[in-house]
């Protein structure tokens, strides 16, 4: 049984991950890397994770998951010193209630370890999926065909699985539904260590809704001093398709009345545009399946607005195909056929 995943994000690796023993996977990703917001940026000596800014454990899947030998390297609880910050406010100390983790020796760490002996296509964009008798053929934009399937998961934002499944999905209407938002990430290379009281800050009344010393987390650099500052979600939508420089100007201008830029010594800047950051509205189902098509779509929008929901939903999935094809419900002697290739 021949399974192409379109998307190598942390519900794309979830799924190949747990699928992997019970079906021939595929994975096609249309950047350079696996993780998807899962990320991490390099940029001279400077390492950023610019996207996610950590993750929850509090799922049964990835509690035994992160138990494992293979993973427990890869994951590490980061326990910065954290405030809330406003313009021309007292700065308030917060605390968090149950572990934050991060990759080591940085995001991208733990979804390359659920990559490893995965087959992987990598700066591959499919465009286009068409019957092929009852399987699927994958094409990338300029018509290239990239392998004929029995089942296509899209593990991509919603707007993405809507576009390249259409209405000849069940679930098409319930795609539809869900709703994200932007958000803009600043990484600002320092000089120097920063002068700054706290390690992290989720900001109030402002452009920028958080912002990190990316050297804080575990395992990372303590010569190269990164910050990470993300936009708010509604200031990305009125101004994400501005010029970069307009961008990094006004995020810079709103970072000033948040910490005294005498304090940061800045080197240079990078900017990245997260089109998909945030669940708005989340579709409330672990996945979304169309078994007399065989397409099915999976991520953090089935079921909500964190990492962690993401992986659920791969492992969900992963589960639900396994029964499926195991003939619980009896196989046509086709698919018996495929599956014992």
């Amino acid at each position: 049984m021949r399974i192409a995943v379109i998307g190598a994000g942390l519900s794309g690796l979830s799924f190949a991950h747990s699928s992997r023993l019970f079906a021939d996977i595929h994975l096609f990703e249309k950047s350079r890397g696996v993780g998807g917001r899962l990320a991490t940026r390099r940029a001279a000596d400077y390492e950023f994770d610019h996207g996610a800014q950590f993750f929850t454990c509090r799922s049964k899947s990835l509690k035994s998951l992160l138990k494992g030998d293979d993973f427990q390297s890869a994951v590490s609880e980061w326990q910065p010193k954290l405030v809330t910050l406003a313009p021309d406010s007292e700065t308030l100390k917060r605390t968090w209630f149950e572990p934050h983790y991060v990759g080591v020796p940085s995001m991208t760490a733990f979804p390359k370890r659920l990559a490893r002996g995965l087959a992987l296509s990598y700066s591959t964009r499919v465009r286009e999926i068409t019957r092929c008798g009852n399987r699927w053929q994958l094409k990338d934009g300029n018509g290239y065909e990239l392998g004929v399937f029995d089942w296509v998961v899209s593990a991509t934002p919603a707007p993405q699985v809507a576009m390249l499944f259409g209405a000849r999905f069940f679930e098409h209407s319930l795609v539809e539904e869900a709703q994200m938002s932007p958000c803009i990430a600043l990484m600002i290379a320092l000089k120097d260590r920063p002068q700054l009281d706290f390690e992290a800050a989720i900001a109030q009344q402002s452009p920028i809704s958080w912002l990190a010393i990316n050297n804080s987390k575990p395992a990372r650099s303590t010569v190269r001093f990164g910050l990470v500052v993300h936009s708010s979600n509604e200031w990305a939508r009125a101004h994400i398709d501005e010029e970069q420089t307009a961008i990094e100007n006004q995020l810079l201008a709103a970072l000033n009345q948040l910490v005294d830029p005498d304090f940061l010594s800045i080197q240079e800047i990078h900017l990245q545009r997260w089109r998909y950051a945030k669940v708005e509205k989340a579709v409330g189902k672990e996945f979304l399946i169309d078994e007399e098509n065989r397409l099915a779509a999976v991520g953090d929008w089935c079921l909500g607005n964190r990492a962690e929901d993401a992986f659920v939903s791969g492992c969900a999935l992963a589960e639900h195909l396994e029964r499926l094809l195991s003939g619980s419900q009896g196989l046509s002697s086709t698919l018996k056929s495929n599956l014992s290739e």
